[in-house]
């Protein structure tokens, strides 16, 4: 009888390792605005967020209503994962266990959410945008304020994405069709930036240095910035493509950067964007809309395709291969490494 007891412990004991190795591991989430990835079983089209831990995981990981249209999401990092958000066609959607729940907190003003952000170190705070303007929470989500201060013709107050500064969480940068917005003041008011390109879609903030930024434009190609947006200047040596979605740092080697579009391929710099070469091998899809590099393995990349679901590079991009939600609009790739989260 002890001797059962004694490995009924045990065997709990590997268990709870497993779990804790598991929560604290690198998590891959991936966001899509329509899939035809499905459970065996399950009747309707799942769309929502997917998750998987890169190291012991082979299947992916369900969460969300299952006919949600996720444009982009967030995860409050402090949280380890627990505190979760959605930006959706009906609003912004949110879960406080880790993605088992969700609770939609925007009221009927707020449709067609293109993206959601937390406050870096408050989860009272939220930040989310869609084509009719700027809003902010300061309860968790339960209540929105429009926040159009300085937002004055329909192109301005069309977000497509935005980013909170890294070294200022009160300095917030719009990508509008209108051009490029900055606040200095966590969203109460905005003007523009030097950057005047109409059709932005995507800005991306260097993880390294907060000074660099790139934009991804609709009809321009990809526009830097070396000085906190002072100056901006096209580098498109090696690009013969003009419409980009999106941009991605390797965390590791923020001179290393990977760009795609719409029929594009993957595009990769190792010089800061001097130049650059492309990578189609083993991609079946080449309407690349998201990018993400691991932050622990940088040969490890994943790019998110309109309508052909995920690949994964495990030599620097190189090189591709399908990692399953076939026909997949994939919308948002995040891998985050909650080891490193104190």
């Amino acid at each position: 009888m002890k001797q059962r007891k004694y490995v009924t412990l045990v065997i709990l004991g590997l268990l709870l390792m497993a779990t804790v190795v598991s929560a604290n591991d690198t998590v891959l989430y991936i966001s899509t605005f329509a899939t035809s990835f499905r459970h065996t079983g399950q009747k309707k089209t799942l769309s929502g967020l997917f998750n998987r831990t890169v190291s012991t995981d082979t299947t992916w990981h369900f969460s969300g209503r299952p006919n949600n249209m996720v444009s982009n999401f967030d995860v409050f990092i402090p949280s380890k994962g627990q505190i979760l958000a959605m930006a959706t066609h009906t609003g912004v959607q949110q879960s406080w266990n880790g993605g088992k729940t969700w609770k939609e907190t925007s009221d009927w003003r707020m449709t067609e959410i293109s993206a959601v952000q937390f406050h870096p170190t408050n989860e009272k705070i939220v930040y989310a945008s869609s084509p009719y303007g700027f809003y902010k929470s300061f309860d968790g989500g339960h209540h929105w304020n429009q926040k159009n201060n300085g937002l004055t013709t329909p192109d301005e107050t069309y977000i497509t994405n935005f980013v909170i500064d890294s070294n200022d969480s009160n300095q917030i940068w719009l990508a509008t069709t209108a051009g490029l917005f900055m606040s200095f003041d966590a969203g109460e008011s905005w003007q523009k930036n030097h950057l005047k390109i109409a059709g932005l879609w995507n800005l991306v903030q260097n993880p390294g240095n907060p000074n660099i930024l790139v934009a991804a434009t609709e009809s321009r190609g990809l526009f830097f910035t070396f000085d906190g947006g002072q100056n901006w200047e096209e580098r498109e040596n090696g690009i013969v493509n003009n419409t980009f979605y999106t941009v991605a740092f390797d965390p590791q080697h923020p001179d290393t950067i990977y760009a795609g579009g719409f029929l594009t391929g993957v595009y990769k710099t190792t010089d800061g964007g001097d130049s650059w070469t492309n990578s189609y091998q083993g991609l079946e899809k080449i309407n690349i809309y998201t990018l993400a590099v691991d932050p622990v393995d940088s040969n490890c990349i994943y790019a998110g395709t309109q309508g052909g679901g995920v690949f994964i590079s495990k030599d620097a991009g190189q090189s591709w291969s399908f990692m399953k939600i076939s026909d997949g609009h994939i919308s948002a790739i995040k891998v985050i490494n909650f080891e490193e989260v104190k």
